[in-house]
């Protein structure tokens, strides 16, 4: 299968490459830059050029592909007419192919969970992802219109020293506390980077048309103890500092987000199960050791 990825240089994108090249699916990669260009050469991946902000760019590349993956998240408040637009065209150039089309989103377009949430919960996202939620609907809708449509939902994604769990770290290096965004009692929903990669790989080869899937770990940890975890593992020995969630406005609003979310959609239609590694145990003894400051 040959398979575009638009955002494939991303912490995601990569993910994604990674895992479809592994299972044997010829990927190729959008690139808006030279830089871009160079490090999808640099570890064997076929590339095009597109911009997702200049969406006319892509279609040649969309038309020519049997599956293709949005996975720029550019979705916020400031952003998100880039993703829609972008998305519109690439429904366009694919209507009546019935190829496969897979929207990366976000648990957070869940907001705070009432209970456990699965794909059939509410979508009640806060201001900062209202246009992914959007997206979503409109990926779920394509089959409509002769695509098959699938949106993954990822928790917070995390591994390979990044992400946003890295902030973590990077704070109880500069500070020797570990930040956390309001009280931390609250649960986050994640995801190991390699595991949303096969997952999404999963999708593309067997998943049902217009269905989402979340994407999310077996377990549901605090905020603080994932700072925690963080700060033993950077040298802060636990450490951890509160700031309030308005200082970094509608982001803020999704870190300070309860969650607790179910994959058994995934588990139980793909055959994908995630590792046994939490995002605990690699913000402590994994690959953030080595994570190095920005």
């Amino acid at each position: 299968m040959n398979a575009l990825i638009i955002g494939a240089t991303g912490f995601v994108g990569s993910a994604i490459d990674e895992a479809m090249t592994a299972r044997g699916h010829r990927t190729v990669g959008t690139a808006r830059s030279d830089i871009a260009r160079a490090k999808l050469q640099a570890r064997g991946t076929a590339v095009v050029r597109g911009d997702a902000a200049k969406p006319q760019s892509l279609v040649e590349a969309v038309k020519a592909a049997d599956a293709v993956v949005y996975c720029v998240q550019a979705t916020d408040a400031d952003s998100s007419a880039v993703d829609l637009d972008a998305v519109r065209t690439i429904a366009r150039a694919m209507a009546g192919s019935e190829r496969t089309f897979v929207y990366l989103s976000s648990t957070w377009v869940y907001g705070n969970t009432i209970g456990i949430a699965d794909e059939n919960a509410e979508i009640r996202p806060p201001a900062y992802v209202s246009k992914r939620a959007d997206i979503d609907r409109m990926t779920l809708n394509m089959v409509k219109i002769g695509v098959r449509g699938h949106v993954v939902r990822p928790g917070i994604v995390y591994g390979d020293g990044g992400g946003i769990p890295a902030m973590f770290v990077h704070s109880a290096r500069a500070r020797s506390a570990s930040t956390i965004v309001g009280e931390g009692r609250n649960h986050w929903a994640a995801i190991g980077r390699e595991d949303l990669g096969r997952l999404v790989s999963l999708v593309i080869e067997r998943g049902k048309p217009g269905q989402a899937y979340n994407a999310v770990d077996d377990y549901a940890y605090t905020v603080r103890e994932i700072a925690e975890s963080a700060s033993r593992g950077a040298g802060a020995h636990g450490r951890t500092a509160i700031v309030d969630a308005d200082i970094l406005g509608p982001f803020g609003d999704c870190l300070a987000l309860d969650q607790r979310v179910s994959a058994l959609r995934a588990k139980r239609e793909l055959g994908w199960s995630p590792s046994p590694t939490s995002i605990v145990d690699e913000l402590e003894r994994g690959s953030y050791l080595a994570a190095q400051i920005a």
